[in-house]
């Protein structure tokens, strides 16, 4: 009963924690920020950035001074072999070519769907706004999710529901309920919390959702303009081919990365 009140508990502090600050901080810059020049208007994920900042030292200081504990060691920041980050990255690479071509389709571009509305709102920003939101952004999304949420979890759970779990809060967090991007969110959220398994490092993940997401930002701006079903149709294929082939080696590469210290484990499937 102590170890699934500790998960509540660290469960609690991280949701609540996120909340509270990602909602003032989005009153502020709206109320304060926004009216004072167009220029946020394009460059919407000021906000974002601004939860970023100040959300992140907020949560390690919350660690350190509730739980004890350092939040990267916790969130597991370690060095990855180069061929670790090349996998990381391609598999990075085919999630953001496929998103791309599939928010392109006619159907998911409607006013039915909020996918081209999404992707509009993050990918309008100047390229060098869009780089500390790629950076900074990524780096706690991660902490967040995968390194804190998803290692308390798996303290009582197996593995595989660990990982479904965080998939869940990632999409109903994020997307507030919107069913068709809250699933989207889900199976972005497995694929990177298997690369954060597989490989035991909070920089897999990071790496991967860097690579998607900076290569959905060049495609939107310089990539071709095509809605062409049976071309984006071939994409899709052959972006999901290329997070197959990933996935294929990132399994086969698993096992020659070194095990974690007995202090470290937890529950697994």
């Amino acid at each position: 009963m102590k170890a699934w009140g500790m998960m509540l508990a660290r469960a609690a502090v991280v949701i609540g924690l996120y909340f509270a600050w990602f909602f003032t901080a989005t009153t502020l810059f709206f109320d304060y920020v926004y009216p004072r020049s167009t220029w946020f208007e394009q460059n919407t994920v000021t906000v974002i950035i601004l939860n970023d900042l100040v959300g992140l030292p907020l949560m390690v200081l919350a660690w350190r001074f509730i739980f004890k504990e350092n939040l990267f060691k916790a969130a597991k920041f370690r060095v990855m072999s180069g061929k670790s980050v090349a996998i990381a990255l391609w598999i990075g690479l085919g999630a953001g070519l496929f998103t791309v071509a599939f928010s392109r389709l006619p159907a998911i571009a409607s006013d039915e769907y909020k996918f081209r509305e999404l992707f509009d709102y993050l990918n309008r920003a100047e390229w060098y706004v869009f780089l500390i939101f790629l950076i900074l952004g990524n780096i706690y999304k991660e902490t967040l999710f995968r390194g804190i949420l998803m290692n308390t979890f798996r303290r009582v759970l197996p593995v595989w529901t660990a990982i479904v779990i965080q998939g869940v809060l990632y999409g109903a967090l994020f997307f507030f309920g919107d069913i068709p991007l809250s699933l989207y969110g889900f199976l972005g959220a497995v694929i990177f919390a298997l690369l954060y398994v597989w490989f035991k490092s909070i920089w897999a993940p990071i790496a991967a959702q860097v690579a998607c997401q900076g290569s959905q930002y060049l495609l939107w701006h310089y990539g071709p303009e095509t809605t062409d079903v049976s071309v984006m149709s071939i994409v899709m294929a052959t972006a999901a081919a290329m997070i197959t082939i990933g996935i294929f080696l990132a399994v086969k590469h698993r096992s020659s990365i070194s095990p974690r210290p007995p202090s470290e484990a937890v529950k697994s499937a």
